[in-house]
């Protein structure tokens, strides 16, 4: 007769199957002990697989595996190997860590590491994790940067180029030398009449010509460029010209009359300033007439 139980355990726990066998069989025969602790494992892995629970070996596996994974995080995170601190990493989250030394010279030889009724030698959970490999698995978690050796490098050498001839210019003396001409006048063109004038107005003057004409007033449809042409036109005495040109930009003004030029004793940029001012007259448009109805 045999009886088997399924039981926890006090301390951990975990839960095992018991069983209560008897030697002698229904028939009165004796049973032999031969190979017990194999056969009772097979009679408890059948009871197991007849009810659906884990399989020991299955519950080892898995814990083993967790310790090994732990174990191997253990070492990633130590910035320094130091095999006390890693043992009391392990023991901080629970696990029993049981280190063994050789009794003649007191040098640690391995050690042994459980949760829960399940306990491993180091060699069981992986080689790696022995005493002696301990140290070289952590150094290859934590490998070293390699430092590149630069050579020093060598002077490079320029080739010098070869010299080239310079060609040896002979100054010109004050017999043969000419001064080069000086620009006294400035050109500019614009439409007259449908034909295009083309007129030289002197540099003392011409930048009065284009930066003190007058802004247009508000009714007038010439632009400042017109004023400064006509204002050219009058300064070169181009009565005509300046008339036709004002007419065409919508200027109705009266025209100077034939006594005007230049005074004898008149400075030139102060008659150039007097052309633009009549030039801004003869630009505005006619005044309307009122006429009167009885």
């Amino acid at each position: 007769m045999s009886v088997a139980a399924l039981h926890r355990d006090s301390k951990s726990g975990t839960l095992h199957l018991h069983l209560d066998c008897c030697r002698v069989d229904n028939e009165g025969k004796t049973n032999d002990v031969h190979d017990v602790h194999i056969r009772a494992m097979k009679a408890a892995e059948i009871i197991n697989a007849r009810h659906g629970w884990e399989q020991p070996q299955e519950v080892r596996d898995m814990r083993k595996d967790e310790i090994a994974e732990f174990c191997e995080y253990t070492l990633q995170k130590m910035d320094s190997f130091n095999i006390d601190k890693y043992f009391n990493l392990l023991r901080m989250k629970g696990y029993e860590v049981k280190p063994k030394y050789d009794n003649t010279n007191g040098k640690l030889v391995g050690y042994t590491i459980g949760k829960n009724a399940s306990v491993f030698k180091a060699s069981a959970i992986g080689r790696r994790f022995m005493v002696s490999q301990l140290e070289a698995t952590w150094k290859k978690m934590h490998p070293k940067p390699t430092q590149v050796k630069m050579r020093p490098a060598s002077p490079s050498i320029t080739p010098a180029r070869p010299a080239r001839p310079v060609a040896q210019t002979t100054k010109p003396t004050q017999s043969n030398s000419k001064p080069l001409p000086v620009a006294t006048k400035t050109a500019f063109s614009f439409n007259v009449g449908g034909e295009m004038k083309r007129i030289w107005i002197p540099n003392t003057v011409k930048d009065i010509f284009l930066n003190e004409a007058q802004v247009p007033d508000s009714d007038m449809t010439a632009a400042r460029e017109d004023i400064s042409h006509v204002g050219m036109l009058l300064f070169l005495d181009m009565i005509d010209a300046a008339t036709t040109v004002s007419e065409s930009c919508g200027g109705g003004g009266s025209a100077p009359s034939s006594g005007w030029g230049k005074d004898d004793d008149e400075d030139e940029r102060e008659r150039a300033r007097r052309c633009l001012q009549m030039a801004h007259s003869m630009c505005k448009p006619p005044q309307k007439r009122r006429s009167f109805h009885r």
